[in-house]
């Protein structure tokens, strides 16, 4: 289950780096749905959510410069 985990959370990082909403979680899809195991379903739904967040927190990072020149950022977000 805990590889499960982490593979999910991975997965989520990948959707948001692809341009992905919080809104295309898999595991909100209907033919997931009725879920046999709602705590299973769950940590599944949060661990791909987690790794969306993780990925959008570090949308907006400082992009450091490579010829020397000054800082800028660069802020994406998807509502």
């Amino acid at each position: 289950m805990f590889e499960n985990l982490l593979e999910m959370q991975e997965r989520g990082a990948r959707d948001r780096a692809r341009g992905r909403s919080l809104a295309d979680n898999p595991m909100s899809k209907p033919d997931i749905l009725p879920i046999a195991d709602f705590q299973e379903w769950y940590s599944m739904f949060d661990a791909w959510r987690f790794g969306w967040s993780i990925e959008d927190a570090m949308a907006g990072h400082i992009n450091m410069p490579r010829d020397g020149g000054a800082l800028s950022r660069t802020y994406t977000r998807t509502v």
